[in-house]
């Protein structure tokens, strides 16, 4: 029979203050959102009083200072991100594979690089980036964006497949290859579907990368009809009135459909990284 102790106590206690320290700037953002300027002023942290939807159809159409409205920037993000996530699935997942199941000393220091790139930071290429879209003919385009993002995270996603993959048993495919398959034909009816878990690490690591970035878009695609979400949203920082109410609503908008596919795909995240764990 299990008794309740003082760690016991403890242990509940302690999850209780670090839900409350996760939880309370969730509920200031909400709670700001949903209220008037009169409101927020009077009692920023108490409940609504006359709860109004009016910051949220007002961040919706708004532009703020870019003049490109909230749905526009948020059609931006989703276009970018699933694209972005799309093709470092297409392109990680094989050559993740063929990283592992190499056991050469260059797959080796392939792989290695990958993790080099992890480690080194984007501004440090910054610069030749931008030239290189500009001479794309590329600046202040979606495709920028999805080109620039492929190349900053294509070594993250290359990694945790290369690991995933090593982690993996080779069982199947060996008698896959017994009965006559071939790499390819072994790695598409065999190991794809064995991928999801990581996969759906891979989406939610990257595409909320992606999604929340505020350097990437502000550098290239600045000024244009195509900024993301978090440009938008600090377009309604003002250089004399800032509108928190504003900033506080579009900030909800854009994390809704983060959470959604999350919930979604939690336990394929989950599985991904216990699996990598393991590993």
């Amino acid at each position: 029979m299990n008794r309740y102790t003082k760690l016991t106590a403890m242990r509940e206690l302690s999850f209780w203050v670090v839900g409350a320290i996760v939880l309370a700037p969730l509920y200031v953002l909400i709670v700001l959102s949903l209220k008037t300027k009169q409101d927020a002023t009077a009692s920023p942290f108490g409940l609504p009083t006359n709860p109004t939807f009016e910051n949220y159809t007002r961040a919706w159409s708004s532009g703020g200072a870019t003049g490109v409205p909230f749905s526009t920037a948020l059609f931006n993000s989703v276009f970018t991100t699933v694209v972005v996530v799309a093709v470092l699935i297409a392109l990680a997942a094989p050559a993740g594979y063929a990283i592992a199941r190499r056991t050469s000393r260059l797959s080796n220091w392939i792989f290695a690089l990958f993790v080099v790139g992890i480690i080194l930071p984007m501004q440090l290429g910054l610069v030749p980036l931008f030239v290189f879209v500009g001479r794309l003919g590329l600046s202040g385009t979606r495709l920028s964006l999805v080109l620039v993002y492929v190349g900053v995270l294509m070594p993250l996603a290359v990694f945790l497949y290369a690991t995933f993959f090593r982690a993996l048993p080779r069982d199947y495919e060996e008698a896959a290859e017994v009965d006559g398959a071939s790499h390819v034909r072994a790695f598409v009816q065999i190991v794809l579907p064995l991928m999801r878990p990581i996969t759906g690490t891979v989406a939610i690591l990257c595409g909320l990368a992606v999604w929340k970035d505020f350097f990437i878009p502000l550098v290239f695609v600045n000024g244009t009809d195509n900024v993301t979400l978090p440009v938008a949203i600090y377009s309604f920082v003002g250089q004399n009135v800032t509108d928190w109410n504003l900033i506080f609503a579009s900030i909800v908008i854009a994390m809704a459909p983060v959470l959604i596919v999350y919930v979604l795909m939690q336990r394929y995240v989950l599985r991904g990284f216990v699996t990598g764990v393991r590993g």
